[in-house]
């Protein structure tokens, strides 16, 4: 480890972090936009933070670092958190001793800024993927679990063709619940606008209310449209919602005393229709559990694409 240096990201170095990434991240290539946008001017980011080894000028290994510089919505600092989002070592120099100098260099800087616990991969709000791919990262797996690392959970991503499918079934159920439930599932109106937002902040996590705010501000620059969410009305109030941003779908909820009732799973078959209507090919979820997997996403022909392992340890 004499010939390797840690230091900290410059600019010059996107080109080379980027084919690292692809050598080291197979499953998880990212190109330069995505760089910029997550990594670059993620107001959490410091490029102090984003670790890279470098040995005989050629980058080894990077391991990007984040603490809360700013608030994130309905959850504040987290003074206690930390967090790796990214993390790799070149396949040809691995078994190296690398990879656990970028860890304990990580720890250091947590334990400089008094954070208890650091986790990887589950970052919000940039995060890339839920966790480590335990198929494909397995050795990443049990690197953790050797330096403590522990199992917080087990989330999946699930892919569904949307060709050929015939959502009728689902879609149809949507004149019942008017109905019986006087709940009325459709497009979101721009008008809505306000409604929409003060549902999402009384009833659904920060990051979903960014995640929503981002894509409506994009479709107000006419980046997208209205029909990207659907939502569920009960005597004019908005109850429930889903939204989609090309092949990705979610996330999408009812508000509490209201599940159970059937709704969600129109949302979900309407909001799939409009996908399919747009001529996308396949949805796919990125983060869910195996619950949701039994209970809402399979009847839809979802099915498990990844499984990930959320790993935590206390600094």
């Amino acid at each position: 480890m004499a010939d390797v240096l840690i230091r900290p990201y410059r600019g010059a170095d996107e080109p080379a972090l980027l084919e690292l990434w692809r050598s080291a991240l197979p499953a998880d290539p990212i190109d330069r936009a995505t760089f910029r946008r997550k990594v670059l001017l993620d107001p959490n980011f410091d490029p102090g933070w984003l670790l890279l080894a470098e040995r005989s000028d050629r980058l080894v290994g990077f391991c990007l670092v984040l603490i809360r510089r700013a608030p994130l919505e309905k959850v504040g600092m987290q003074p206690e958190a930390a967090w790796i989002s990214a993390f790799g070592v070149h396949p040809s120099v691995r078994r190296q001793g690398i990879g656990g100098a970028l860890l304990e260099r990580a720890m250091d800087l947590c334990r400089q800024a008094s954070r208890q616990f650091l986790t990887v991969a589950a970052y919000i709000p940039n995060y890339f993927v839920p966790g480590v791919d335990v198929a494909r990262y397995a050795d990443g797996v049990e690197f953790l679990g050797r330096r403590g690392f522990e199992e917080l959970d087990r989330p999946i991503a699930m892919d569904t063709a949307l060709v050929g499918r015939d959502l009728s079934p689902f879609t149809g159920r949507a004149e019942a619940l008017a109905s019986e439930r006087g709940v009325e599932v459709g497009c979101l109106r721009p008008g809505e606008l306000p409604a929409l937002m003060g549902f999402l902040q009384e009833h659904m996590p920060g990051d979903w209310v960014r995640h929503a705010r981002e894509l409506l501000l994009d479709i107000c620059r006419g980046n997208g449209d209205f029909d990207q969410f659907t939502v569920a009305r009960h005597k004019g109030e908005i109850v429930g919602y889903c939204q989609f941003d090309g092949e990705h779908f979610g996330p999408f909820g009812v508000r509490d005393g209201l599940q159970g009732q059937g709704i969600g799973t129109v949302l979900l078959a309407v909001c799939l229709q409009a996908m399919q209507d747009r001529g996308l090919h396949t949805a796919f979820v990125l983060w869910t559990s195996d619950a949701n997997a039994d209970k809402v996403y399979s009847r839809f022909g979802f099915r498990e694409s990844r499984r990930f392992s959320v790993r935590r340890r206390r600094l």
